[in-house]
């Protein structure tokens, strides 16, 4: 289940990704083609129609009609030229800085006039040209003496030509680069997203899990009690003749074990309420909630022979729910006094360190594995089930009191080594 939802984050954040590269090197290519189309038509532009000189010693307007001559003309780009032609095709003059054979001229003209656009490219001499096909028309032709005329040149017509191979393998490179740049991003970008949808699915991944665990230990707890009660309630039928008081050890353990599954399933809705949630603040004498705890602890320590150590500073006051934040210390002392091996040690200390009141709870005894302190504070996990009868509880009072205390905007810890526990959490002052 998981693998799909991964896989389907993976799916969709590549396509998005590579939605936006096609769209940002799109964008690139097709303004660097443009510019490149505009400079090249700007150039193209640039050259000259016929010259004067050339109009007045055209060899149609003489009798020689296969003479051409080669006329210099005043343009910026040596990689052009221009030809006139007739109303066939057949080039009549040339005028270019080429100095190329009359042949590769011809060549140009009847390749172009063959395509029949106006505008184009075509292949040549290992080089691409775009041209361009004007009609003369009427012109205006100073001669000699100063005079103007005008002669009529509908039937000729001027091709300009512009070596565009450049700015052709231009853009041929920068349309290779960009396939070669996106592959090797992809593959890139592929191992980071994969990276992160594992690491995105893993707290879903841990929360079902946990989830799952809840409820099969949920329903673990649950089926001791109910089997006692069934159980029980089997004694009862087996002697219905007798009377309740004859019966009341078996009803007694029905009782015991009805209160202990109400105790369960009280802790395990608080759990599932106050997830995500907050405490309201309001402030709290921590220093007197503390010591009313203790109070109601000494006996149970005295009991088990512990040695109990108080540190307490007076007239703290801190923010959070009152009642809760007293159930979390009973929580963390109890823990403290069931840990605990007879005639050992429980040190309680509360102080103000900067802005925050914090509390610990110290007992002696066997540490908490390394492997386990992770998990700690984990629904109805114990790093000893061996010992879940001699304690009585479920695993949950050490979940409820992070609970408690993350609700009410403070942090809870635990250190531990092989000859004790620390269990701390601290709040913000009033």
């Amino acid at each position: 289940m998981f693998k799909k939802l991964r896989n389907k984050l993976l799916l969709l954040n590549m396509m998005m990704i590579s939605l936006v590269m096609i769209t940002a090197f799109g964008a690139i290519y097709i303004i660097t083609y443009t510019n490149i189309q505009k400079e090249n038509q700007n150039k193209l532009e640039s050259i000259p129609l016929l010259s004067q000189a050339a109009l007045r010693h055209a060899p149609f307007q003489q009798n020689n009609p296969d003479s051409k001559m080669v006329v210099r003309i005043p343009i910026e780009y040596s990689q052009s030229f221009a030809l006139l032609v007739d109303k066939d095709g057949q080039v009549k003059e040339v005028l270019s800085y080429l100095d190329l054979p009359s042949e590769v001229f011809e060549e140009f003209a009847e390749k172009t006039w063959s395509a029949g656009k106006q505008d184009g490219t075509i292949n040549l001499e290992n080089r691409k040209w775009q041209y361009r096909i004007s009609q003369l028309g009427n012109r205006k032709i100073l001669r000699f003496n100063g005079n103007e005329q005008i002669n009529n040149f509908n039937d000729y017509y001027q091709i300009k030509y512009l070596d565009i191979t450049d700015s052709s393998n231009t853009l041929k490179e920068l349309l290779i680069t960009f396939l070669f740049v996106g592959i090797a991003m992809l593959f890139i970008l592929f191992g980071i997203s994969f990276y992160f949808a594992n690491r995105s699915i893993r707290p879903i991944e841990e929360s079902w899990d946990k989830q799952k665990q809840f409820v099969a230990d949920a329903s673990h707890e649950l089926k001791t009690p109910l089997a006692i009660i069934n159980a029980n309630t089997d004694a009862l039928l087996a002697n219905g003749q007798d009377t309740i008081n004859s019966q009341k050890k078996w009803i007694d353990y029905i009782q015991s074990e009805t209160g202990r599954m109400g105790k369960l399933v009280n802790d395990m809705l608080y759990l599932a309420k106050v997830e995500d949630t907050y405490e309201d603040q309001i402030p709290l004498e921590i220093s007197n909630t503390v010591l009313d705890v203790i109070a109601s602890m000494e006996a149970v320590l005295f009991e088990k022979g512990i040695n109990l150590t108080q540190t307490i500073e007076p007239d703290i006051v801190a923010k959070g729910d009152s009642e809760r934040i007293q159930q979390a210390i009973l929580i963390l002392l109890d823990n403290a006094a069931k840990y605990t091996n007879k005639k050992g040690q429980v040190d309680i200390s509360l102080k103000k360190v900067k802005n925050h009141a914090v509390f610990s709870v110290t007992n002696s005894g066997e540490g908490i594995p390394a492997d386990k302190m992770t998990r700690i504070f984990d629904r109805f996990y114990r790093s000893d089930p061996s010992r879940s009868k001699e304690t009585g509880g479920y695993g949950l009072g050490l979940s409820i009191a992070k609970a408690i205390i993350e609700r009410s905007g403070g942090i809870i810890y635990v250190e531990s080594t092989k000859n004790g526990t620390t269990f701390t959490f601290e709040l913000k002052l009033n």
